[in-house]
């Protein structure tokens, strides 16, 4: 009798377990697709030297080149949102 009560509750607890778990996985998948995630990669072929002086440059302000490249981008699309429209 003892032993099947203590299985129960090592069920009962295994299952909030697993549902806790559910939830976590739901709410890390929800984060991760909402708007404004950074899923996309882009890769281009620059002069070295100017790659340097950018990567210098960068440095000096304390930002990254990946951070840089994202704020020219979002400069570029807010100048040219227009064109979409045409």
């Amino acid at each position: 009798m003892a032993r099947r009560l203590i299985e129960m509750v090592n069920q009962e607890e295994l299952e909030k377990e697993q549902q806790d778990t559910v939830r976590k996985r739901a709410a890390v998948h929800q984060i991760a697709s909402a708007d404004g995630s950074k899923d996309k990669q882009i890769s281009a072929k620059v002069n070295g030297q100017l790659y340097n002086t950018f990567t210098q440059i960068n440095k000096i302000q304390g930002l990254s080149n990946n951070s840089v490249i994202n704020l020219l981008l979002y400069k570029y699309v807010r100048e040219n949102r227009g064109v979409l429209e045409e």
